[in-house]
């Protein structure tokens, strides 16, 4: 009976076109691998309704991520917070395939991101649209608590077409979660090793055409590891909705940080504590803060536009106080003393235009162009004793963009886009990008495949520093293309998928230290080269269980054949989900990372390259529901205490814990 009435589920979807769900009833998970909380009616839903969630950041319209030819993988945010409890963004982003996390020590300490090979520097971040990365693609994700999230849109491979400078191998979207129903009230504390505290707060509900969701969280410890590694971040975001009617509304985001910490690890070299004692008198602290306003309407039946305008603001400040007088890694090095304060900002605008040139309900065709212009400024504000830099400069960068998109018969989607980018500093370029998706319905099958170029403008200070600036560095480019499929069985109980990707880099900006003189400069090298593959793997065999895996197969050189730094040659995760009893909800996470090469001191050079041998982390996260109101939970960080180095001479914290109490109310 039980495999006849699978057949019978089975045969009913197979001749079914695929059709996108409406908005508010996609829960917002990654395409079919990623599940949504474990509420039982959410569950149950999950295994007849394939997950396709409408994301923003593979596309210049909202699209299906079943009906784009790019790689996308969705976070769900509360299954994030709630199930998995990961406290920083960062935390969140290693289980996606393709992406790197690199940290040094403990949660609040220096992160790095390569996506599928790239730079640290190569992946765009977005608040609900709005570019945040600063000049030069650098972006925060240490600092990023994912307060008031309601899911983190991933996509791989080249975006300058549609987002300009900085998204050469990858964009991420951090969408802010909108209010709905009744007002809710939620509060939690939780306590944890190296005495860490954390506690948030959130307001949340709609009232008719309005709806508003704020909130903010709080993270600290004291002493961590070593004298001067005390750390405080405050994170807070709201989202304001207004409908005027049913076809137009206005939506005002705001997201920003205030973080400051010991900077136990700097030292003359840059090195950590594994080499170098702590540093007992630096402090770093950073800033920013996002304002961003939108309008959406539809102006004509055949004609949507989008308006957005935002600023965003980041500071930097450090203060090298007295030199750390056990520092000798390096003759002839000292440590400098100082202050430094960096003012970047970014105020931007955007026009966007959706014409629906030709729509067929009866042929199942849908043709929609796309044209709209942008425009934004940077400037940074630069004032340096340490190493006595002082910079006072600005530029602004034009742009216009089209995108063409074909609809057919439900089963192929084909999308093409330009854009046309006036920089301030480097001229005109021009990136684009085609994608297609082919849904084979008959046996639930997905192939896509995209291919473009993308390109990142050197930043302010790698122009223009005294000392290490360069100011004939050319911008970094990259052309890439993937292909993969995705294939369902049982029902979508069951999914698999992979995708084989290429990039081909050319002019990357790479530091040199010349040990003859003892001086560091920038320079661009000729090419480097990235190839690899992508796995996921889904397994549902109940609603009350989840069993996902993912896999990542990376190769990297540049114009030498040397392998790139900071990237391992495979990474694997395995995640386990289940909900044994109504109101409970455990989850374990393995995370496996291979060898890979970074820098560190050695006998003829004490920048010179070393490997780092492969480590397995296990996590694992459990939470509770009583009395209606409260919500007891915890977290174990690298249950087996292993000892590992993600960044050379950075020490692993072993394992941690974090436990706490919720309350939540709803008026």
């Amino acid at each position: 009976m039980f495999i006849l009435s699978v057949a019978v589920c089975c045969a009913s979807s197979a001749g079914e076109p695929v059709a996108p769900p409406p908005p508010k009833e996609t829960p917002p998970a990654a395409p079919l691998i990623e599940p949504p909380v474990s509420a039982p009616d959410v569950v149950e839903q999950q295994l007849t309704v394939t997950a396709s969630p409408i994301i923003e950041a593979a596309s210049r319209i909202p699209t299906p991520a079943s009906q784009t030819g790019v790689t996308v993988t969705v976070i769900d945010g509360k299954e994030d917070r709630v199930i998995k409890q990961n406290v920083t963004l960062a935390e969140s982003l290693r289980d996606v395939p393709g992406l790197i996390v690199a940290r040094s020590g403990l949660a609040g300490d220096a992160v790095s991101l390569f996506t599928r090979g790239g730079e640290s520097d190569h992946t765009l971040f977005l608040y609900d649209g709005f570019k945040v990365n600063r000049h030069g693609g650098f972006f925060d994700l240490n600092s990023l608590d994912p307060v008031q999230l309601d899911r983190v849109e991933i996509a791989r491979g080249p975006g300058s077409s549609l987002f300009g400078s900085d998204a050469v191998t990858g964009a991420i979207n951090i969408v802010t979660a909108k209010g709905e129903g009744r007002p809710e009230l939620t509060t939690s504390f939780a306590a944890g090793s190296y005495q860490t505290d954390r506690e948030t707060l959130s307001v949340q509900g709609s009232e008719k055409n309005f709806a508003y969701s704020v909130g903010a969280s709080h993270l600290r410890r004291d002493h961590a590891m070593s004298a001067n590694s005390e750390a405080e971040l405050y994170n807070f975001a709201g989202r304001f909705d207004y409908a005027i009617n049913c076809e137009h509304e206005l939506k005002m985001i705001f997201r920003g940080t205030d973080f400051i910490k010991g900077q136990y690890e700097n030292s003359s070299s840059g090195y950590g504590t594994a080499v170098e004692p702590a540093d007992p008198n630096d402090t770093l602290a950073n800033r920013d803060l996002l304002l961003g306003f939108q309008y959406k309407g539809k102006i004509l039946p055949i004609w949507d536009m989008t308006v957005k305008v935002g600023h965003y603001g980041f500071e930097l400040e450090q203060n090298s106080r007295a030199p750390n007088p056990e520092s000798r890694l390096i003759p002839g090095f000292s440590q400098p003393t100082g202050r430094s304060v960096t003012k970047e900002k970014r105020p931007m605008a955007e026009w966007q235009n959706d014409i629906t040139a030709y729509q067929s309900e009866c042929e199942k065709i849908k043709y929609i162009i796309t044209a709209g212009a942008s425009i934004e400024g940077n400037s940074i504000e630069q004032k340096d004793t340490i190493f006595g830099n002082t910079l006072d400069r600005d530029q602004t960068n034009w742009s216009i963009f089209t995108q063409h998109r074909v609809e057919l018969f439900e089963r192929a989607f084909l999308t093409a886009g330009v854009r046309r980018e006036e920089n301030g500093q480097f001229g005109t370029f021009t990136t684009a990008r085609g994608d297609a998706a082919f849904l084979i319905p008959e046996s639930d099958t997905r192939i896509h495949g995209s291919a473009g170029n993308a390109f990142r403008a050197p930043s302010f200070s790698e122009l223009f520093s005294p000392g290490f600036g360069n100011r004939g560095l050319n911008p970094e480019e990259n052309f890439g293309y993937d292909v993969g499929i995705d294939q369902n069985f049982w029902c979508k109980r069951i999914t698999v998928g992979a995708t084989w990707f290429e990039n081909s880099f050319d002019n990357l900006i790479s530091g040199f230290f010349d040990v003859n003189t003892n001086v560091f400069s920038l320079q661009n090298i000729n090419t480097a080269h990235s190839k690899g593959l992508e796995m996921y793997a889904q397994f549902k065999p109940i609603k009350q269980l989840t069993l996902r895996g993912t896999g990542t197969l990376l190769k990297t050189e540049d114009d030498v054949g040397n392998d790139l730094l900071r990237r391992p040659d495979r990474v694997f995760t395995a995640t386990a989900i289940a909900n044994p009893i109504e109101n409970l909800d455990l989850s374990m996470d393995l995370l496996y990372t291979g060898r890979r090469v970074d820098l560190g001191p050695t006998a003829a050079n004490p920048f010179g390259r070393v490997e780092l041998g492969g480590h397995t982390r296990v996590d694992a996260a459990a939470s509770y529901r009583f009395l209606k109101h409260f919500r007891a939970f915890g977290r174990v960080e690298n249950i087996f205490n292993k000892s590992y180095e993600e960044v050379k001479t950075f020490r692993s914290p072993g394992s941690t814990v974090l436990a706490g109490l919720e309350f939540s109310w709803r008026f």
